[in-house]
């Protein structure tokens, strides 16, 4: 009877802070928050099969795509995600499944062709396969993710996928300019969070995990991780910090921390024009953030996008 306590507890704590996250009565957060989303996913152009010979393959399967008019080669699942999953398309690496949120990241990086590019939690390789698509293989991407357990499914999706990747360790990501002496052009900090944006509040056991000692814990580890991907940064480079959460205490409050301790790293803007895409808070709960956090992008949960918040960050040369 306790444990169901807590649960309902820790439900309504959460409604209450999301319905001030995304200035929404708690009745219309709770039906946000409520249901599953429609999948997605990317064609693999690193596939060597041609695009348009994929999107056939995917209709001989009964499968009914939309494109997705901010992300090249993206698709919103409509209906045989069934027959995808288990097609050879899918088991051979042509096209590959994702929440569309998770697009946004390598999007917002925007990679370049020979340049030096560090994924810091690449596990399970999504977002990482997606920086080399765009680059058509011709950056040299090192691939970290401090699980070692997660490795080994990053590895298989890459190597499925048809990645090319100069490392891949397993080194805490609060520790790795202890273990990395280069710099790089580019960074992906997706980093591990509470995850909100997956809870579908309308399951009974959807708060299990969920309390604000937890976000308190992540918040802290969150510090610790962009910090060191700032330093790993070359003068003139672009960092990413990424979540798939709502807590401002995990997202924009982690960013206001490096710019009140870095004047070197500023936020940028985003340019992906999606309708269900909301600027950063400049304020929570009476504290006053930096007004450059406007710029991050929130994502408020959608029929086929999780909950997902992004911020793009340079640092200024000289």
């Amino acid at each position: 009877m306790h444990y169901r306590s807590n649960r309902i507890d820790a439900r309504r704590e959460l409604l209450k802070r999301c319905s001030e996250i995304f200035d929404l009565s708690e009745s219309q957060t709770q039906i946000m928050l409520s249901g599953r989303h429609d999948r997605s996913l990317r064609i693999n152009p690193l596939s060597g099969t041609p695009i348009q010979e994929i999107l056939v393959e995917t209709e001989k399967l009964w499968a009914i795509l939309e494109p997705i008019s901010w992300c090249p080669n993206g698709y919103r699942i409509r209906s045989g995600i069934e027959s995808i999953i288990d097609s050879e398309a899918m088991r051979e690496g042509r096209v590959f499944i994702q929440n569309a949120s998770s697009f946004l990241p390598a999007l917002a990086l925007g990679p370049e062709p020979g340049e030096d590019i560090l994924d810091i939690c690449a596990a399970p390789g999504g977002k990482a396969s997606h920086i080399a698509a765009i680059t058509d293989n011709h950056a040299r991407l090192w691939l970290n993710d401090g699980i070692r357990s997660r490795l080994r499914k990053l590895r298989e999706v890459v190597d499925l996928l048809g990645v090319r990747y100069e490392r891949m360790t397993a080194i805490p990501a609060q520790y790795l300019d202890k273990e990395i002496s280069k710099t790089f052009d580019r960074i992906l900090l997706d980093a591990q969070c509470s995850g909100e944006g997956m809870i579908d509040i309308s399951r009974s056991d959807s708060c299990r995990f969920w309390s604000i000692e937890r976000i308190e814990k992540y918040s802290h580890l969150q510090k610790k991780m962009l910090t060191v991907a700032c330093k790993l940064l070359k003068p003139g480079g672009t960092l990413v910090y990424s979540t798939c959460t709502f807590a401002p205490e995990e997202n924009e409050m982690v960013i206001n921390h490096i710019l009140k301790h870095r004047d070197d790293m500023c936020v940028k803007p985003i340019f992906i024009a999606i309708s269900n895409m909301y600027p950063g808070r400049t304020t929570w709960r009476g504290e006053r953030l930096h007004e450059s956090l406007g710029h991050a992008r929130r994502i408020m949960p959608s029929e086929y996008m999780e909950g997902f918040f992004v911020c793009k960050l340079r640092k200024t040369e000289g």
